[in-house]
């Protein structure tokens, strides 16, 4: 670091004892700095710079083709997500149609099985009724008149017996 310092110092005092009037002229060590001058400038170019502008070129062309296929990733990623949207309520749709479906039918069967309990229940009051019914009537064909008569307190209490057999059974 010292030398470098010492270096420029002694350039400058050399520079600074020249004669004035050789400041403008040109001479043959011009024509010597130039041509090192263009040839260091040529090799900088060609081993520094050169290399230096390829790889920054060879950066930018890589860095927009990975924006650029970060675009479509993100495009794709778009689509798949709304394909999958889209799945998602079709799936809902075809599980709310087919658990509706579901709740009809099993609507309709207890409505079957009401229906069809009602009916059994229908007919089992009317036989019990047709029950009841013949066996009222044999009771009283079993009586007779003159008994009728007579007992009447056991007859009504038996008629209120039947009468409460018929509304057990219907009931």
């Amino acid at each position: 670091m010292k030398l470098i310092f010492i270096f420029i110092f002694g350039i400058c005092t050399n520079a600074l004892s020249a004669d004035s009037s050789n400041v403008l002229s040109v001479d043959s060590t011009f024509f010597i700095e130039l041509g090192i001058f263009i040839f260091i400038i040529l090799f900088l170019n060609k081993f520094l710079f050169q290399p230096l502008l390829n790889l920054k070129e060879n950066r930018d062309i890589e860095t927009s083709v990975r924006i650029e296929r970060a675009k479509s990733m993100d495009l794709d990623a778009a689509n798949i997500e709304e394909e999958y949207k889209k799945r998602i309520s079709d799936f809902k749709i075809e599980i709310e149609k087919a658990s509706n479906e579901k709740l009809l039918d099993a609507k309709k069967q207890a409505e079957l099985v009401i229906k069809k309990a009602k009916e059994e229940s229908l007919i089992a009051i009317e036989d019990a009724r047709k029950n009841l019914d013949s066996d009222l009537v044999s009771s009283i064909s079993d009586m007779q008149i003159h008994d009728i008569k007579i007992n009447q307190d056991e007859v009504s209490k038996k008629v209120r017996e039947i009468s409460n057999l018929i509304k057990e059974k219907v009931s």
